[in-house]
């Protein structure tokens, strides 16, 4: 299975599922965009085996461009692995401090969030397309992790493949609703002369990040445009398609 490894030590793994014409569906990892259940559970059991953690100990979420983030806990293991009915529902967001076991969101331009903190020793996954931008669901799982002992300071971030703002051209009603955001969004639309803009829904979430004090050294962003990536890259916006990488951490 294609896949790129964000960083990986002694005490943890994380990275994100690529584009596989030699698997079923091109590798896609998702359930919730489609009903070929058993292709997708397929190209599960080699990110498995290729991880070495096996699929009893997955949990995930129904990821519905909410603003919810769940904690997982030991009794958890399994949930979303193999169906969607019992995956964390009314969820895009998914944070725990358990070992062996392993979180992710599922992405096809949208923007994957992963976090570490050697400190609290929490990790999390964070699913953010425009809507959950809006909703602004990394604050409001920043506010739970802070909440439980998260030390942003000390905490890293990576962002993985995802549209950039030079792909990503919204209309009035979304920038109505990016401008809604409680701090100034101009630094992240590039109006253009159509009336529509670019817009960097990476920056929008970096802000939130930082304005909790995660120190820019710390947030990594990968330099992969998922809109232009055709050979690695699932697009919805390019192909509306069904397909979904898959951004993950576990610890070891």
């Amino acid at each position: 299975m294609k896949q790129v490894i964000f960083q990986e030590s002694h005490t943890f793994c994380t990275g994100c599922t690529l584009r596989d014409p030699s698997l079923p569906l091109e590798g896609s990892m998702a359930l919730h965009t489609t009903t070929q259940t058993e292709m997708i559970l397929q190209n599960r059991a080699a990110c498995s085996k290729a991880l070495h953690i096996p699929m009893e100990h997955w949990c995930l979420a129904q990821q519905t461009h909410s603003a919810h983030a769940q904690e997982v806990f030991e009794t958890d293991k399994g949930k979303g692995a193999y169906s969607m009915q019992d995956a964390f529902p009314c969820c895009d967001a998914l944070y725990t401090k358990e070992k062996q076991i392993l979180i992710g969101v599922f992405t096809a331009d949208c923007v994957p969030i992963i976090l570490y903190d050697p400190s609290s020793h929490y990790i999390a996954a964070i699913h953010s397309g425009w809507p959950g931008t809006v909703k602004q669901i990394t604050a409001h799982t920043l506010k739970q992790l802070i909440k439980k002992g998260l030390d942003p300071k000390t905490t890293r971030v990576w962002i993985g493949p995802c549209i950039h703002q030079s792909s990503f051209q919204i209309r009035q009603d979304v920038i109505e609703q990016i401008r809604s955001l409680p701090f100034d969004t101009t630094p992240y639309l590039q109006f253009q002369a159509d009336g529509s803009a670019l817009c960097d829904n990476v920056g929008l979430n970096i802000h939130m990040l930082k304005s909790f004090q995660i120190p820019q050294e710390n947030i990594w962003v990968s330099p992969t445009d998922t809109f232009i990536e055709k050979n690695d890259c699932f697009s919805y916006r390019r192909d509306h398609t069904t397909c979904r990488h898959f951004s993950y951490i576990y610890f070891k």
